[in-house]
């Protein structure tokens, strides 16, 4: 009775999830020296702001401003406040803050850039347009390092304000010009900034110069980004190296001076036939254990840092994962809703703002099957009060059988089992189960047996 071949967390040697099968809003676990694959968490509400498409957001003493299409807000506890004014477009929006301080208490400076092009500055009731005339009206993203507000642009120039201030001096700015790509974003991860071209990444450390503070690392790193929101993973609380899509499709981790892939060829097929405008990474951490999603118009790719395992993530109503950007506010992750002008959290019901969370685990094929063979099928999965809907593929997953519905109220006492699954072929056997509902349980794993031979 041959296993089934789906995929493991991390496999020595192999990139995880290298043509093993899928596993759709669920992922493997490894226990205690036991494998299984559990159910992924679900999204619950924590403010209605009434607002729709989400296009940034950050904590800033325990006060979360957020972008919207049309507007932004303030949201303090379930109070939501409409600031006077709004940010033009639909397009992502990179906020930062400074560490102001007025008679003692901390006043930040908070800015807004819109990945378009264009600062601006919140304040807790407006939104206006950036106070100095110096900083040009090209901007395409902002960050935070040791007292300076810094800006990209996309001729490859960045800018930095003077301390603690929205102030800019005329001179205040530096090319990065390792290459002639621009830059598409600039971030901050620990005390080094990198400028963010479309072929190369340049890392400016603060040195206290005048009028610009940064000098430029002899190092530059021979790989771009794709496009501005394409990275996360720099945030606070963030202690897992910085992901980012890299003009070539492939998913990259950023660390000091060092990058190295961690995508898988199914991950880069799906970052191929995306619209390169539309990919964005979002950061954050349940129970734990450290996640990016890679997002974009056709789906979501998840993955797991310290397993080192990619997972896909959809959300009922959409072709991707509804969670939507970032920040660590409190004692949570904050996201944004794709879907609606909700923030939501992670949460252990199996269910999204209150929408159906399915999922689905397929194998990847079973080849050493002899052909013109029927075979019987065997699954184990812990009880509960849940149907999963079982198809399986002769031809290498160009057609399926009709989906069986099996119950796993009784799954403790016996398995998941179909009688026959017809003949086999040269192309092997996949299996898929999929299942919607919000019961919770644990698939085990699954194999195919011999009914008998049949001539060829």
């Amino acid at each position: 009775m041959p296993p089934l071949p789906f995929p493991k967390s991390s496999t020595p040697g192999v990139r995880p999830g290298e043509g093993e099968g899928r596993y759709v809003n669920c992922e493997a676990v490894e226990e205690g020296g036991r494998s299984y694959v559990r159910r992924a968490a679900g999204l619950a509400r924590l403010v209605a702001t009434g607002k729709a498409g989400i296009r940034g957001l950050l904590d800033v003493n325990g006060v979360l401003y957020v972008v919207w299409t049309g507007s932004v807000t303030t949201v303090t506890g379930t109070t939501v406040a409409t600031l006077t004014g709004s940010i033009p477009g639909s397009d992502g929006v990179t906020l930062a803050r400074n560490n102001n301080v007025t008679s003692g208490v901390s006043t930040p400076d908070i800015v807004a850039v819109r990945e378009g092009g264009g600062a601006y500055v919140l304040t807790a009731t407006t939104v206006s347009a950036y106070p100095d005339a110096d900083l040009p009206a090209t901007v395409n993203s902002v960050t935070f390092l040791e007292g300076f507000f810094l800006f990209s642009i996309r001729d490859g120039r960045v800018f930095a304000s003077e301390l603690n201030s929205t102030d800019i001096n005329a001179l205040s700015f530096a090319t990065a010009e390792a290459r002639s790509d621009g830059l598409r974003r600039i971030i901050v991860r620990g005390n080094i900034s990198y400028a963010m071209g479309g072929t190369t990444i340049e890392p400016w450390k603060n040195i206290g110069a005048s009028p610009f503070p940064l000098q430029r690392s002899p190092t530059v790193m021979q790989v771009g980004l794709l496009t501005t929101m394409a990275v996360a993973g720099f945030e606070d609380s963030w202690n897992a190296p910085t992901y980012f899509v890299s003009a070539d499709k492939r998913v990259m981790a950023l660390g000091g001076y060092e990058i190295a892939p961690v995508s898988t060829p199914d991950v880069e097929r799906f970052l191929s036939a995306s619209t390169a405008s539309t990919v964005e990474i979002t950061a954050f951490v349940w129970k734990g254990r450290s996640r990016i999603a890679v997002s974009s118009d056709i789906g979501t790719w998840l993955f797991d840092v310290e397993a080192q395992a990619w997972c896909e993530r959809v959300s009922t109503g959409a072709t991707r994962w509804r969670a939507k950007f970032s920040t660590y506010s409190g004692d949570q992750w904050v996201f944004g809703d794709a879907l609606s002008g909700d923030l939501l959290g992670m949460s252990d019901t199996l269910t999204e703002n209150g929408a159906v969370l399915g999922g689905l685990i397929q194998s990847g094929p079973l080849k050493d099957f002899p052909a013109r063979v029927a075979a019987r099928l065997s699954a184990d999965c812990t009880q509960a009060q849940i149907t999963i809907y079982v198809s399986w593929s002769h031809d290498g997953g160009k057609s399926w059988s009709t989906e069986l519905p099996r119950s796993l109220a009784e799954a403790d006492k016996w398995p998941v089992s179909v009688s026959n699954l017809g003949l086999s072929t040269q192309a092997g056997l996949i299996v898929r189960f999929r299942w919607e509902g919000a019961a919770d349980f644990s698939f085990l794993g699954a194999a195919a047996s011999r009914i008998d031979a049949r001539a060829a």
